[in-house]
């Protein structure tokens, strides 16, 4: 399918890295997207996923098949190899690209054209280097899916947002087949740091500290971060 041209915006060799996230929340256009193992792409008004498509050798994807299986693609030895291509458009070429994804399928919907989904709201700095200054407290990340969306502190973001996600979905498969609610937060412990992860909104919070840390003292700031979310929407 042919999608209005628009304006180069840029390439992102690296969507994984600090900041990524940030430049496409604000973004409207088409992002073209070119990994190991297939092409496809995804068109965003700026913070608001609409329509996405993907192809590799398994077959095609429309709509929330295509993100769906775009979030499967594996590293292989050296790592990913994802390009981010973006083509942004003005309100005509906006407006035709839709037109164009509802002809063929691909706007993101779970019962109907039009129910779309968001990127997530980005938390209050300043709320997140009060926790960074707690004792003990060596670095904060907030994450989405595996990226790290805002990051603060002296570690390797990339790394630790990818460890989180898969952290937090063994966590979670844990209390379903173990049926005992639902996962409010982890603590992974060594004999030297503590890693805590809690859901903040519509992010995940991984706080990375020493393990003299104080865990009440951590617990408490997490649970008014999250209480402060919740009262703003």
């Amino acid at each position: 399918m042919d999608l209005p041209a628009g304006t180069d915006a840029g390439v992102i060799t690296n969507p994984q890295e600090d900041g990524a996230i940030q430049q496409l929340i604000g973004f409207r256009g088409a992002i073209e997207i070119d990994t190991q193992t297939g092409h496809g792409f995804i068109l965003t008004n700026r913070g608001t996923l609409v329509a996405a498509f993907f192809k590799d050798l398994s077959g095609s994807f429309r709509g929330k098949a295509a993100l769906d299986h775009m979030g499967e693609v594996q590293p292989d030895d050296t790592g990913f190899r994802q390009t981010f291509s973006l083509r942004a458009y003005n309100d005509d070429e906006f407006q035709r690209a839709v037109v164009i994804s509802e002809d063929e399928e691909l706007v993101l919907s779970e019962q109907k054209k039009g129910s779309i989904a968001q990127l997530p709201n980005l938390m209050d700095e300043t709320k997140l280097k009060k926790i960074l200054t707690l004792p003990g407290v060596v670095a904060i990340s907030a994450f989405f899916e595996g990226f790290s969306v805002q990051s603060i502190g002296d570690a390797d973001f990339e790394h630790v947002a990818a460890l989180a996600e898969d952290l937090l979905r063994a966590g979670i498969k844990i209390t379903r087949e173990m049926e005992i609610g639902n996962l409010e937060e982890l603590i992974l412990e060594t004999a030297t740091n503590k890693i805590i992860i809690a859901p903040c909104g519509d992010l995940f919070l991984c706080v990375f500290t020493q393990n003299d840390a104080q865990l009440g003292l951590l617990r408490l700031a997490i649970m008014n971060l999250q209480s402060d979310l919740q009262k703003e929407t």
